[in-house]
């Protein structure tokens, strides 16, 4: 018997993984559970004592099993309003199950997503909270794709998005000797957790502006942003997502029109535009 599919996004990362400060207008903000996509409760799976993890209908509240920060207009957002509308419509695709992981200024380095951050589960808001990220990504990822084998389905993970690595630029551990090894272990490491061959996005930093008005040296940016382009070359399924080519990108506007104004952090219309260019890519294939 031919197993049924079940499409599975990773979204894990930093303050723009979730959409910091890009709250939803009361009338956009998913209430009522999802038939069709589907994604993990903060309440229930955030916790390294876990079993096996449990999965309820998308919302816009509670699903980011790292940072507590609800009803923000995220890529998982408009992933899963997309998907869901496709479904309704007719539209030939399994259901999607959604794993979001992220805490705002953490990154690989000096950050909860570093490998050797202490062992720590100590949920919350930005100023509280407190996760050894990378083990628990090591814990809940295989179990994701394992829970959903035990249903009778085929798990095809379509994408791992990283939308992170703002913290290396702004800490310096971009002038580290072991920085390229240490990104070398961390993206290993992860694709290990979720599928080697998995497609895996990339998301360039544009944070050039937020390093002249805080005396940080431009070239940080070029740092991170080669980092991406070497792992490119490591992973054959493995990509950068350029905003530029985004319909808002402005080289003359202050915020290059795809920031708030503190030029780090995605405007709402920046991150559909992530969403939509995913699905379009998805959805063809």
């Amino acid at each position: 018997m031919k197993l049924k599919k079940a499409a599975v996004v990773f979204i894990t990362g930093q303050s723009n993984a979730h959409a910091h400060g890009q709250y939803l207008p009361e009338q956009e903000r998913i209430t009522v559970p999802m038939k069709n996509v589907f994604a993990l409760d903060r309440e229930q799976n955030q916790s390294f004592e876990l079993e096996d993890v449990v999965w309820s209908g998308f919302t816009t509240q509670g699903k980011n099993i790292g940072e507590w920060q609800d009803y923000t207009a995220s890529l998982a957002y408009y992933l899963a309003v997309r998907w869901q509308d496709a479904i309704d419509a007719g539209g030939n695709l399994p259901d999607l199950y959604i794993v979001q992981m992220s805490i705002g200024s953490q990154g690989i380095i000096n950050g909860m997503w570093n490998p050797d951050w202490p062992k720590a589960m100590e949920p919350g808001t930005l100023d509280v909270v407190n996760i050894s990220l990378y083990p628990f990504a090591k814990k809940i990822f295989p179990m994701v794709l394992d829970n959903l084998r035990c249903q009778g389905l085929e798990p095809e993970v379509i994408g791992w998005h990283w939308l992170g690595s703002e913290q290396e630029v702004c800490n310096g551990a971009y002038e580290r000797e072991d920085f390229e090894s240490r990104y070398d272990s961390f993206f290993n490491g992860m694709l290990s957790f979720i599928g080697t061959d998995c497609p895996t996005y990339l998301y360039k930093l544009y944070f050039q502006k937020y390093c002249e008005a805080n005396n940080i040296p431009p070239y940080a940016v070029d740092k991170i942003n080669q980092q991406f382009e070497r792992q490119c070359h490591h992973h054959r399924n493995m990509q950068i997502v350029r905003a530029e080519d985004c319909p808002n990108w402005d080289e003359n506007h202050p915020n290059w029109g795809i920031f708030c104004f503190d030029n780090g952090h995605y405007l709402a219309s920046t991150q559909e535009w992530f969403a939509d260019q995913f699905f379009q890519k998805v959805y063809k294939t």
